[in-house]
Parts: C-alpha cells; sequence; structure tokens
C-alpha cells in the first residue's frame, strides 16, 4: 500500500427530507448567497420551493444563477463570477447535477482569483482560495457534491477538461434522496455508469497489488450499484433504493476506497470528455459507449483484475483468467443494454471520421493529467477498438 493523507473534510447531511436544513446550514457560512442550478428541473421536483422555504427565517440575500446546462460551459462561469462579485456573495450553492455543481465550485474558487479560471484546467494555475461552498446532489452519479474534481467545457475552445484540488471539497454537502426520485431512467443509468467506473478505473490501474481492503470497497460499491439501479428503474420513487444510489456514488469519490492506491489512470475520462466534447451526450452515456471497447483495450495487460472484478462484482464463473475477463466484458454489455444504455461508439452517432479529432482532444487531456503512457497511437486504438461492438 502507498502512502497517503486522508483528509475529507466535508459536512454531509444525509437522509430524506435533509433539504429542509439547507438554509441554516447555509446561512452559518454567509447571508448574501449565489443559488447556482440548472434550466427546469429543480423547479420542476419542487427542490427550489423547499430550498427557498428553507431560508425564510435566515435574513438571506439569494441570488439566483439558473440555466447550467449538461456539459457546463466556461462562458457561465465566468459569468457567474461576475455576478457574484457585483452582488457581493459570501457563499456559492449549486443545487442540481454534476454539472451544476461544478459550475458553482469554479465559481467560488475564480471569484478569488485574479486570473482566467481555465488556467486551473490547464494547469497554469493552482486554487490558492475560495468562497464557501454548499453542494445539494440532486442526481446519483457524478460524485463532485463532495469531491475535489470539476470537469467544464471551454466553449471558445471546444476542449471539455478536468481537473482536482483539495479547496474544492465543499464545506457542506446536504443529500436528499427524495430529490433524485424524479431524474429519468436515462439519466438514472447514466448516473448508474458514472459510478460504476469511478471504482473500476482506479480498481484496474492501480501500481499497488496488496490492497485488499479498497478493492474490497470498490467491489462491493460496483456490485451495489449494479443491483440497485435497476431497482430505480423499476421503482423510481422509491426512497430507499435511491438512498442507496445516492450514497454509493458519493462513496466511489469520497476517496476512501482509493487512498493507497498510489497513482491511479483515468483513461476512460479522458477518453469520455473527448467525446461529450464533440457529440454534447451526457457523460455517463458517453462513459457507456466507451466501457466494453475500454475494457477490450485492456484486456490482456490486466486480464487478471478485469476477470477478478467479474467474478466479484458480476457474478462471473471464475476459469482461466483471459476467458473470465472475456465473460466479464459480456456481462458488462449486457448490463448496458439492461439499462437502456449504449455500449458503442456508433450507438450515439460517432463515426470513424470523428476519430482523429477526438484522439487529439484525449492527448491532450492525458497531457495535462500526465498520463505519459496514455497519448497518440494508444488513443487512436482505444477509440478504434469502441467504435463498434
Amino acid at each position: 500500500m502507498d502512502r497517503f493523507v486522508y483528509h475529507h473534510p466535508v459536512k454531509i447531511i444525509f437522509g430524506a427530507d435533509s433539504v429542509d436544513s439547507a438554509g441554516p446550514e447555509i446561512a452559518a457560512l454567509g447571508k448574501r448567497v449565489l443559488l447556482v442550478s440548472g434550466r427546469s428541473s429543480l423547479k420542476t421536483s419542487g427542490a427550489w420551493r423547499r430550498i427557498m422555504d428553507s431560508f425564510s427565517e435566515q435574513s438571506a440575500e439569494i441570488t439566483e444563477f439558473p440555466g447550467i446546462q449538461p456539459n457546463p460551459l466556461l462562458s457561465a462561469v465566468h459569468d457567474g463570477i461576475q455576478v457574484a462579485r457585483s452582488r457581493q456573495c459570501e457563499v456559492v450553492v449549486g443545487a442540481g447535477g454534476g454539472s451544476v455543481i461544478d459550475t458553482a465550485k469554479a465559481i467560488a474558487a475564480g471569484v478569488a482569483a485574479g486570473h482566467d479560471v481555465w488556467k486551473f484546467f490547464t494547469g497554469k494555475k493552482s486554487v490558492v482560495a475560495r468562497l464557501p461552498l454548499v453542494t445539494i446532489p440532486t442526481i446519483a452519479g457524478s460524485g463532485s457534491e463532495i469531491n475535489h474534481g470539476i470537469v467544464l467545457t471551454n466553449d471558445r475552445l471546444g476542449r471539455k477538461f478536468g481537473f482536482g484540488h483539495r479547496y474544492l471539497i465543499p464545506d457542506v454537502c446536504i443529500a436528499d434522496p427524495r430529490l433524485t426520485c424524479s431524474v429519468p431512467t436515462s439519466l438514472t443509468a447514466a448516473g448508474a455508469v458514472d459510478t460504476l467506473c469511478h471504482c473500476l478505473e482506479p480498481y484496474l490501474s492501480t501500481p499497488q497489488s496488496s490492497v485488499p481492503l479498497q478493492r474490497g470497497v470498490l467491489e462491493t460499491i460496483g456490485r451495489t450499484v449494479i443491483e440497485s439501479v435497476a431497482c430505480c428503474i423499476e421503482n423510481p420513487h422509491s426512497v430507499d433504493h435511491r438512498s442507496t444510489m445516492l450514497w454509493c456514488s458519493m462513496a466511489a469519490m469520497s476517496g476512501f476506497g482509493t487512498a493507497g492506491l498510489g497513482k491511479v489512470a483515468f483513461t476512460l475520462h479522458a477518453l469520455e470528455h473527448a467525446v461529450s466534447a464533440v457529440t454534447g451526450i451526457a457523460h455517463g452515456i458517453g462513459l457507456a459507449a466507451l466501457l466494453p471497447g475500454w475494457l477490450e483495450n485492456h484486456c490482456h495487460a490486466f486480464a487478471g483484475r478485469v476477470a477478478e472484478w467479474g467474478v466479484r462484482v458480476f457474478g462471473v464463473e471464475r476459469a482461466e483468467p483471459l476467458q473470465t475477463a472475456e465473460q466479464t466484458i459480456a456481462a458488462c454489455r449486457a448490463f448496458l443494454r439492461s439499462i437502456g444504455c449504449p455500449t458503442c461508439l456508433a450507438d450515439v452517432g460517432v463515426s470513424a471520421r470523428d476519430l482523429e479529432v477526438m484522439a487529439d482532444h484525449a492527448a491532450d487531456q492525458a497531457r495535462i493529467w500526465r498520463l505519459r503512457e496514455f497519448t497518440g497511437e494508444s488513443i487512436r486504438s482505444a477509440f478504434a477498438r469502441c467504435l463498434r461492438d
């Protein structure tokens, strides 16, 4: 096991109706609040009214910043920073999915920065401060509500990059599973795939071999997600099933299951950022379209680990490692199809002529992430393998 420092200071308030405690928690951090939200789901689900009601006795000044789209844009962050500065906001609240929360994080860090926040994403600047930050997730998947990462699309350059910094871990996360009950089937499935990949990538890529606790944690989260997403699709308003999914997505990105794994490689995410930058599809859908081909591309190098994942997570019968790994990939395809997800890039409209543009994009992300072995020909090979089943 590698040496590590585990410091995860977010206060998590989890449970049905916990959103009603939002007002006092936020007001304790500041009275002038920037409320970042999406296009309409917060209001149609009733979450917006409950959040506003929780502020009613706090004498808080609320500035709303709605309209954040999936695959959030740098230009929206620029606008949000200006609004927060002009209204002298003291705390930023992200109420929505991963895109909304990532935008809120970038605004909170950008208000305190004396430069364009895009420099964070290209590795030219580091976060040194931010406004207090509260997250209220309305979908299970990204784990951004408790983690240290952000993903944004630079709409001028056409680049979708991600980065992480410990200062981006929120102060408070109010996780009310009732708010996720209105998430449609397609996005419920996409969130499950995102959570699954957050476990699988470090599981395969860690340079450490003697980490049974961490592997067990990641396997358990993955197995629970596979079981729970089907229940959420069948019974979308089950608070119990939604609670399990939400806690799994948060646990996958809490850092507990990956502590001690050393430097892990999120190559699948590097590929997907390129896919959704080009196509505009949801992140989890892009991951699904890549996952079987990405596993095939890793099958020989990581056959033993892919096989072990299959046995412990998908329930594949143990055999010779390469054969078991191949059965794992088949089980993965079957799972994705069972929840209505694509299984190759062609399923989401990507053609061979798109691959070179996506490969250039992924190479840029790999360079910034210092994935030294994942450049050039290896990226093109991965995309080619993912194009069709």
